[in-house]
């Protein structure tokens, strides 16, 4: 997984904070999607751009993020059920 860096992209639609389907190879993430003017210093023009946060994982790496997570979220709700039975039975 590489670190998170800093990137601007020109595309219509704001870009997906999970993207699964625009490599074979990799999983991108992304994070703090904003939408920005831009002044490009050439030539004075401005553009509308987005800006985000960016990691690259491979999919053994997102498949491993993504199972860890599930398996927090059950832990949760675990603790949350044992602790709503166990407030029934008092």
């Amino acid at each position: 997984m590489t670190e998170w860096q800093k990137v601007k992209g020109s595309q219509e639609e704001p870009p997906l904070e999970l993207d699964t389907t625009s490599s074979e190879y990799f999983v991108y993430q992304r994070r703090n999607i904003q939408r920005i003017n831009y002044t490009d210093e050439t030539n004075g023009n401005v553009y509308e751009l987005w800006e985000y946060e960016e990691r690259k994982l491979t999919r053994e790496e997102y498949v491993t993020l993504r199972a860890n997570k599930l398996e927090e979220e059950l832990t949760q709700t675990q603790i949350a059920m044992t602790e709503l039975y166990e407030s029934m039975v008092v």
